[in-house]
């Protein structure tokens, strides 16, 4: 431990409040950032038609989640070295949110003269895991929450970023931005059609992943994979499909995990941008959210420097930089421990440190009885195509809920969709624009249960709307009508 592990983390917060008060409070969850959130922003893929929270009458708060990040803004959410004071770690994996909670009801509450009336909680990523602790851990203080592609296990999570870390390492492994879009093209023209119809997005998803492999992929009437001994920006070679394939699979420990679960389920990859060049604005953002630009190196780790974190320019995977971290922050606490030498499926010495640290961090409990019987709603949203969180994982933290609780149970209280196309908060294929605040509003508070849902495209195709389907449905075209329309869209299970 360093000498600062014992000190006292101070736990900056913003509260915004809005110009006629309604009576309701609003949590935005933060993110591993170590900043405070912008409290006068929108709810995680929220519509851009609709008015903000703040001007929807709520008094909005947030926090750091308890610590500060040391990093640049640009590069404050892979910063791990807090979790060397051991109160910044317990607040990271959800004391915070109590603290940042109760503290902003009173001064609500103080202000306005009267008392909160409703606390909603919405978050995306870490904050979608925060969003989940909220609801289990203090069901009592939560009327609701809206979870986007949440990091719900995080640590388990890491254990993946390491073994694709590992992999990704091994010479010849990195797949350069060429070879991405390279196999996002083959896994197009092969899976595009399963939906139904050819509209640029992966709908069926589970038939995809049943019957692509990019070994036998091919990319117009070529091969993707390269002939052996040859390499090229629009071919892979062996050791980049055995790479894809490892973060396409599932990462199995050697150990008993909390949750219960036997494994992180792997990212869906086939039609995935893990970061090619396109000429959109937005593509920044999903270079540096996936795969970035140079191969995961050994202690130090290319990227995870002050200088480098200020952008995308040289910059390792985020999935990288966020092993490298907590390896040497949160699990060996040896600040020039070389990453890629801990094998996280099978840790050795390192193993009860890592599942001490997954019952601290992660979402693991699937009972929301108490936050059911007061007439909390949870919605629950991720892309299919995110490249840094599985929503497979979230698929398994709903069917484990629904295993806890019983299917009418869940029904009465959660719902979970899927959105193809989407990446992780941001996408060049399907940007999410959703009225999910409307829908939770109307759930709690009027006992309208959400019905026909729809979310918009604000980039790939600007207007265009799919259904909301609620998993394990995916949005299959009907034959006839605008392709660009959800009404043309139906949900199907097989």
């Amino acid at each position: 431990m360093t000498p600062s592990a014992h000190q006292p983390a101070p736990t900056p917060a913003a509260l915004c409040k809005p110009g006629r008060f309604r009576g309701p409070a609003f949590s935005c969850g933060g993110g591993y950032s170590g900043t405070v959130p912008n409290a006068a922003g929108n709810v995680p893929a929220g519509p851009v038609d609709q008015p903000l929270p703040l001007a929807r009458g709520y008094a909005v708060f947030g926090s750091d989640s308890g610590h500060q990040s040391l990093r640049p803004p640009a590069g404050a959410s892979r910063d791990g070295s807090f979790g060397a004071n051991l109160e910044a770690r317990r607040n990271f994996a959800g004391d915070a949110l109590k603290k940042t909670r109760d503290t902003a009801v009173a001064l609500i509450g103080a202000y306005y003269g009267r008392e909160v009336q409703r606390t909603y909680f919405a978050g995306g990523s870490t904050g979608g895991r925060e969003a989940l602790l909220a609801v289990e851990r203090w069901p009592r203080d939560f009327d609701g929450a809206i979870a986007l592609y949440p990091a719900w296990n995080a640590a388990v999570l890491n254990l993946h970023f390491g073994r694709m870390t590992r992999a990704l390492a091994q010479p010849g492994a990195f797949p350069g931005l060429p070879q991405r879009q390279a196999l996002y093209k083959a896994a197009l023209q092969a899976c595009d059609a399963l939906d139904g119809v050819e509209d640029g997005l992966i709908s069926h998803q589970a038939a995809c992943d049943t019957s692509f492999d990019p070994a036998t992929a091919t990319v117009g009437d070529q091969p993707l994979r390269c002939a052996p001994g040859t390499s090229g920006d629009g071919c892979l070679t062996d050791a980049q499909i055995a790479a894809f394939k490892v973060l396409n699979t599932p990462t199995v420990p050697t150990f008993t995990l909390p949750s219960g679960e036997k494994n992180y389920p792997g990212l869906t990859t086939w039609g995935t941008d893990f970061g090619f060049a396109v000429p959109n604005p937005a593509q920044s953002a999903v270079l540096t959210l996936g795969l970035g630009t140079d191969a995961p190196s050994a202690y130090p780790m290319t990227g995870v420097g002050l200088a480098s974190l200020t952008g995308v320019a040289t910059s390792p995977p985020y999935s990288s930089t966020f092993w490298d971290q907590w390896v040497r922050y949160f699990v060996t606490d040896d600040t020039m421990f070389n990453s890629l030498a801990l094998d996280p499926e099978r840790p050795g010495v390192w193993q009860q440190r890592i599942v001490q640290l997954i019952e601290l961090q992660d979402a693991n409990r699937t009972d929301f009885s108490v936050f059911r019987a007061r007439g909390g709603k949870l919605l629950l949203a991720h892309g299919v195509h995110d490249a840094l969180v599985s929503n497979r994982a979230t698929q398994q933290f709903v069917v484990r809920v629904r295993k806890t609780m019983g299917d009418a149970a869940t029904a009465s209280f959660l719902r979970y969709y899927e959105i193809p196309g989407y990446g992780h908060s941001v996408s060049n294929q399907f940007g999410a624009a959703w009225d999910s605040l409307t829908a939770l509003e109307n759930w709690v508070e009027r006992g309208v249960a959400p019905m026909n849902q729809v979310v918009a495209d604000t980039v790939g195709v600007p207007g265009r709307t799919r259904p909301l389907c609620e998993y394990p449905s995916w949005p299959r075209y009907q034959g006839t009508g605008d392709v660009n329309q959800a009404a043309s869209f139906s949900c199907a299970t097989r």
